[in-house]
C-alpha cells in the first residue's frame, strides 16, 4: 500500500538537500596561496537559484502533503522543481573553470608578479560537496515527484468519509439439545 506520506518525505529530504547544498561550497581551487573555496550563494551565484527552487518546494511538498486526493498537480510541481534543480547543478558542475573565473584572475595576478615570464601557475579546480549535494538532493526530488505521478498513493479516507460502525451481528439463539429421557419398555 503506497501512502502520499512517504512521498512527502522523500521530497522534503530532498528539499533540505537542496536547501543545505546551497550554502555549502561549490567549487574548491588550490593555488600557490593555499586552498580556498566558492560557496553556492557568493558572488550572485547560480546557488541563489537553488535556493528559490528549494523554498518553492517547501510550498510544494507541504501543499502535496495537506492536499485531498492524490495531488498530481503538486507532485508535478515538485518534478519540474527538481528537474530545474539537476539542470542548474550539471551546468555548474560543467563548468567548474568557469565559476572560480573572476576569482581566479585576482589570484593570477598576485602570483604572477615574482614568477618569471611564461611559468606556468599550478591551479587545480574540483567540484565541491555543495554542487554535489544539490545534485544528488535535485534528483531525490525529481525522483519523489515522479514516483507520485506514476504510482499514484491510495488515499485515506478521512474521519468523516469513514463508514458508520454496524451493530456486531447477532447469532441466532441456539436450541438447547432436548435431553433423551430413558424409555420404559417392558
Amino acid at each position: 500500500m503506497r501512502d502520499k506520506r512517504v512521498y512527502a518525505a522523500v521530497a522534503a529530504v530532498g528539499v533540505m538537500g537542496v536547501i543545505l547544498g546551497s550554502f555549502l561550497p561549490w567549487v574548491r581551487f588550490t593555488g600557490p596561496f593555499g586552498q580556498f573555496a566558492k560557496i553556492g550563494l557568493e558572488d550572485d551565484s547560480d546557488g541563489i537559484i537553488t535556493l528559490a527552487l528549494g523554498a518553492m518546494a517547501v510550498w510544494g511538498v507541504a501543499s502535496y502533503y495537506f492536499e485531498r486526493g492524490r495531488g498530481l498537480a503538486q507532485a508535478l510541481l515538485l518534478t519540474a522543481l527538481g528537474a530545474g534543480v539537476i539542470a542548474v547543478a550539471s551546468l555548474d558542475l560543467a563548468d567548474t573553470h568557469g565559476r572560480v573565473a573572476g576569482v581566479l584572475g585576482d589570484f593570477e595576478a598576485l602570483a604572477t608578479e615574482g614568477a618569471p615570464p611564461g611559468e606556468e601557475l599550478p591551479f587545480e579546480f574540483v567540484a565541491a560537496e555543495g554542487l554535489y549535494m544539490v545534485l544528488i538532493a535535485g534528483i531525490n526530488l525529481f525522483l519523489a515527484g515522479l514516483a507520485a505521478l506514476i504510482l499514484p498513493p491510495q488515499v485515506s479516507p478521512t474521519r468523516d468519509e469513514l463508514p458508520t460502525e454496524a451493530p456486531p451481528p447477532t447469532s441466532p439463539p441456539t436450541e438447547s439439545p432436548q435431553e433423551e429421557t430413558p424409555s420404559t419398555d417392558s
